[in-house]
């Protein structure tokens, strides 16, 4: 009897010990929730899948792919904020889960594919916000915007000019 008893305690006290053990690592195991409510509202517009560099195809492909915790890039050129004058725009470059110290540039695709704004990602992987000058041309000038992920992918999107 003794012995029966020994064997339920020590089982009992494995089975604890193993929850306890393996509560931590489940929970890091865990979806990124910040990451797939940031896909959503058109989020993942401007998001891509850290590991390969590809865009998102909807909201719904970007959320599944955080709330598994895998990591993702985000880079814009937010336009239409400031008011275009004589031919001339601002926009705000920004971006997060960048290869720190990248390059990241804008540049007009129109013409000779002039460089507008540049810069370097920051150690924490993300680029503050920064105002970039885009010029205006018939029918609005697109311009590419593009920097390397953590897994050093190139990622790139291309924005319509505000202005037209």
């Amino acid at each position: 009897m003794r012995r029966l008893r020994w064997l339920v305690v020590t089982g009992a006290l494995a089975v604890a010990l193993s929850t306890v053990a393996a509560g931590p690592a489940g929970a890091a195991k865990g979806g990124n929730s910040d990451n797939a409510h940031a896909c959503q509202q058109g989020g993942h517009e401007n998001r891509f899948e850290a590991e390969t560099g590809n865009p998102f195809k909807n909201a719904g492909d970007c959320a599944s792919h955080g709330a598994k915790g895998d990591a993702t890039a985000s880079l814009q050129l937010a336009t239409g904020i400031y008011p275009c004058d004589a031919g001339e725009c601002w926009g705000t470059v920004s971006g997060s889960g960048l290869e720190p110290r990248a390059d990241w540039t804008v540049t007009n695709q129109r013409g000779s594919g002039t460089q507008v704004a540049s810069g370097k990602v920051d150690l924490n992987g993300n680029v503050a916000p920064t105002q970039a000058k885009l010029v205006c041309g018939a029918g609005g000038e697109p311009f590419k915007v593009q920097s390397l992920t953590t897994a050093g992918r190139p990622i790139f999107l291309n924005v319509n000019s505000p202005c037209g």
